[in-house]
């Protein structure tokens, strides 16, 4: 429950509960002071939106003054009277100059704080937009205008959680930024202002740029408010809380000290009596809490509790902080309760989550949090009781948690999580839907809060345990489809967790031309969306830009990604569409079978299993329980020490022998039965692998006995793999090869060939790669050399058929997007970013003779983001990579055997189709010649 502390994530308006803002005088406009309650003293409204509590909440509290006579008199005005009153008021903004409008806008401002109503707030909303339309950009007081707004647009985000409403408001604070440079009297308040907005969008989307962003700006405003400063206490709340994000992301220890130091310094500056004390207070309790949940220092949370209690006494019934700290208090006397054994500790915590419950409003965008500890504490008091009801209880909260739209992304993820742990334990019928919740939200949690593709796998794999679970998801999933008999489902499940940014991708591009049939404007707008959310996720996000256009392309990604989700939820209303872009069903993915069987390997915590699809009927489940995480993981660590810590002679034949025995007796050996005793799959027939987890990395193809008179896996079928299921199919579907299509001679082939980049080492066979190429195929296009370039290779693969990669190649360690071949210079290079971006229809063969073509990401393996991988979504339908450091003179041999084979018919009759037969005898030469085992299993095959 620690990760579901209590960081809210809207803004929580809180108003004053004393008094109003006291009318201020014309020359008050211009003044930049910012007393310790926050107010700034101007006309915008004398109240502080500067300061962020480590609640994740904005608080608003005003100085206290007497209210005027007419004030007095106001109040007890008939309330039809009032909204006239109201209406004519916010229409006069509309003509009114700069100072009335300014002034009528802030009357509806004080008006919202004693009233709440939407209808004041969005008055006077409208009048400061009136008034920066009356201050051009670059006038002196139109900062002002712009910091109002702000405060305004926040307060509006925080009673309904709109997006927009803080978008809009990170964008004037960038621009009152830009109007408060080095040496400006209100830069500091301008840089709290927009760490502050950067920070709850970061608890929104979970975006980590804008993070890091929010904390450099609070940094810097802490070094323009020195020990003294009246308004430094603000600044180190604001810098703890975002801390206290980085370390519940990250987990480093240092960034969760540095927050405890600034709370505690902010608590010595906030004395008994201070009206802030409790949000410092509140924020302190919360970062001691994590540090005792890392490190269990039963200090840290007694002086939690006390933090809490003394927050909550400050905040009785009716006051609109209470439930935050009620939620921070149930959390602490949960960890309690787990630490003394007292269930009395447990029913307290529950008791403060219900009350919080019952304070917050159905549309608080942090009642799913609030939702999600109740059920973790629901859960605990049934571990320690046995009732029942308890269990029942929780997943129902859990369940309401999940299903609550107006919440983060993440928060229903992680309510998600929790429903399926609690449902799967207790066997409740709501697991199902369980996971088919959270599946959906893993995806949109993942590629609709990151700006790129590099974003979106930072997130995968630097995220709380909400998004790292979810990569097993998936395989659990499948895993409980198939305890129940629906093997067609757990096949469904597991294509949901492969390469599922791919998949994103090439829903972008997916055709349209049924739905323009049913609704023309609305087929143009998500191809327009479409293309625009594309051209962003594959963008390498690394131009340098300056800071403004930077936060604008954000903003406008997560934008555009907000109105493509919203476009295809509308599309999904109309008659007949209701399943577009859904999951695909079993009844097409079978076509991925057409050329043989395809066999998935899930491995998963609950079970391992292998179903083996046909073209036609039920999947084949073969059980197999020696296949637990942990031994797949050990084989497969077993692998990477043999193929990377050895030398470059390969001196592992021992080590990898047993490898490979490992792998036939726990993962293949119960599926060769079951193809040759039960389906009768003859000898010599292809077969297609789509492993999952750990399983990613070995080297299914190759297993085997390894014993004198046993035949291993190569001896029996002809393996290939496939990132997915649906891409296979749509790889198989109508293909007829382009050279019969159009009567030519034979295919199109172009040579690749760079010896080595500078500085790095010389392939001294690229040369004679060519050459066979050449003599075999008789007709090729090359590029050699310094030729080979980014744009000479983009080039040309543009009328390109078959593709032939002789050079180095390198798999990025940590943004495998980047994976590249390497030319003769980094700023040439052809990097998979580039390679996917491309969509080449008339590509069939792509054959990569470089290191790492195959390798893949250890820290996703069922993303499959690899070079091989790459070719394939570009439009390649056949595609021969390697799955770690190739031996240069294997190419030429490779070479020889594998083009004779496609050619052996005459360039007129080739076939991409015949790749996976024609490595399988480039292999059988390279073992023919005795070439060692770690060299000839490193080739493989992808696609049809």
């Amino acid at each position: 429950s620690r990760q579901e502390s209590s960081t809210n994530n809207g803004l929580a308006y809180v108003p004053s509960t004393t008094a109003m803002c006291p009318p201020l005088t014309k020359c008050q406009y211009t003044q930049r002071e910012e007393p310790e309650c926050g107010a700034r003293d101007h006309k915008s409204q004398c109240c502080d939106r500067e300061q962020m509590s480590g609640e994740g909440t904005f608080e608003l509290q005003c100085f206290q003054a007497q209210p005027d006579e007419a004030s007095v008199v106001e109040e007890h005005r008939d309330e039809e009277v009032m909204d006239k009153e109201r209406l004519e008021l916010a229409k006069a903004i509309v003509t009114d100059p700069f100072d009335e409008t300014i002034d009528k806008a802030l009357a509806l401002w004080n008006q919202f704080e004693n009233s709440n109503r939407d209808e004041d707030l969005n008055g006077c909303i409208w009048g400061y937009e009136k008034a920066l339309t009356l201050r051009p950009i670059a006038h002196p007081d139109r900062s002002d205008a712009l910091y109002s707004i702000d405060i305004a647009l926040q307060a509006r985000f925080g009673q309904h959680g709109n997006i927009a409403d803080l978008e809009q408001c990170i964008d004037y604070n960038i621009e009152f930024l830009e109007l408060c440079p080095i040496g400006h009297p209100d830069r500091s308040l301008a840089l709290n202002s927009l760490g502050n907005g950067l920070n709850h969008r970061y608890r929104r989307r979970g975006d980590m740029i804008d993070l890091e962003k929010s904390i450099r700006h609070h940094k810097e405003a802490l070094l323009l408010r020195p020990t003294g400063h009246p308004q430094r206490s603000i600044t180190l709340n604001n810098l703890g809380a975002v801390l206290d994000d980085r370390f519940r992301r990250m987990g480093n220890m240092t960034d969760l000290q540095e927050s405890i130091s600034h709370h505690e310094e902010a608590l010595l500056l906030r004395p008994v009596g201070h009206p802030d004390r409790p949000l410092t207070l509140n924020s302190l309790g919360n970062a001691l809490g994590d540090r005792f949940a890392r490190g269990g220092d039963a200090a840290d949370l007694e002086e939690s509790m006390r933090h809490h209690e003394e927050a909550l006494s400050h905040r009785p019934i009716g006051h609109p902080a209470r439930p935050i700290t009620l939620t921070s208090l149930g959390i602490a006397l949960h960890d309690l309760s787990w630490q003394r054994g007292n269930i009395a500790d447990l029913n307290n915590s529950i008791n403060r989550y219900e009350e919080a419950l019952r304070l917050s409003p159905i549309g608080d965008p942090d009642r799913s949090r609030t939702l999600k500890n109740l059920g973790d504490a629901l859960e605990s008091r049934f571990i320690k009781s046995g009732n029942r009801l308890d269990a029942d209880q929780s997943i129902l909260r859990f369940q309401e948690a999940t299903t609550y739209t107006l919440a983060p992304l993440w928060q229903r993820l992680a309510a998600s999580n929790a429903w399926i742990h609690v449902a799967r334990e207790h066997g409740s019928e709501t697991l199902g839907e369980a996971y088919v919740l959270a599946l959906d939200l893993l995806d949109r949690s993942v590629l609709l809060a990151a700006s790129s593709v590099h974003d979106s796998h930072a997130r995968m794999t630097h995220s709380g345990p909400e998004i790292t679970r979810g990569q097993d998801m998936a395989a659990d999933a499948a895993s409980y489809a198939i305890e129940k008999g629906q093997l067609g489902m757990a096949v469904e499940q597991m294509e949901r967790g492969r390469a599922v940014l791919f998949t994103q991708i090439g829903n972008y591009r997916t055709p349209l031309d049924e739905l323009e049939v049913a609704n023309q404007e609305l087929a143009a707008r998500f191809r327009a969306l479409s293309a625009a959310v594309e051209r962003s996720a594959l963008s390498d996000g690394a131009e340098k830009v300056g800071e403004r256009r930077f936060d604008d392309a954000v903003g406008r990604r997560q934008k555009q990604a907000d109105d493509w989700d919203r476009t295809l939820s509308e599309i999904r209303q109309l008659e007949g569409f209701e399943s577009f872009l859904c999951v695909t069903p079993f009844v097409k993915l079978q076509q991925a079978a057409a050329h043989g069987p395809v066999i998935l390997v899930n491995i998963s915590h609950y079970r391992s299993d292998a179903l083996i699809v046909q073209v036609s009927g039920e999947p084949i489940c073969v059980v197999l329980p020696a296949a637990t995480p942990s031994a797949v993981k050990t084989i497969a660590d077993s692998l990477i020490h043999t193929t990377v810590v050895q030398t470059e002679e390969y001196e592992s034949n021992e080590t990898l022998t047993k490898v490979l025995r490992d792998i036939w007796d726990v993962i293949v050996e119960p599926i060769v039965f079951q193809l040759q005793h039960v389906l009768q799959l003859p000898r010599g027939s292809r077969i297609c692998w789509v492993p999952t987890s750990s399983a990613c990395s070995l080297p299914l193809h190759a297993a085997g006995p390894y014993k004198p008179g046993l035949r291993n896996l190569p001896d029996l079928f002809v393996s290939s793999y496939t990132p997915t299921l649906s891409g296979l199919a749509c790889a198989g579907i109508g293909y007829q090869p382009m050279n019969r299509l159009h009567r030519v001679s034979g295919p199109q082939l172009l040579v690749v060939a760079h010896p080595g980049a500078e500085g790095g080492k010389t392939l001294e066979h690229v040369r004679d790669e060519v050459n066979i190429i050449r003599h075999i195929a008789k007709e090729i296009t090359t590029i050699e050399g310094n030729d080979c370039t980014r744009d000479s290779v983009l080039a040309a693969l543009k009328s390109t058929t078959w593709v032939h990669f002789a050079c180095h190649g390198e798999q990025h360690p940590t943004k495998p997007f980047k994976s590249r071949f390497r030319f003769q210079t980094p700023e040439t290079t052809l990097t998979l970013l580039d390679i996917i971006q491309k969509h080449l229809p008339q590509a069939e063969l792509a054959v990569l003779s470089a290191c790492h073509s195959a390798a893949g990401d250890r820290s996703t393996p069922d993303e499959a983001i690899h070079l091989a991988a790459g070719m394939l979504f570009a439009g390649f339908r056949s595609v021969v990579g390697t799955m770690w450091a190739m031996d240069d003179r294997d190419g030429p041999v490779l070479t020889e055997a594998f083009y004779k084979y496609m050619f052996r018919n005459g360039p007129e009759a080739v076939d991409c189709r015949d790749a996976a037969r024609g490595l399988a005898k480039g292999i059988k030469e390279l073992r023919r010649r005795g070439v060692p085992l770690e060299r000839w299993i490193n080739f493989v095959h992808f696609g049809i």
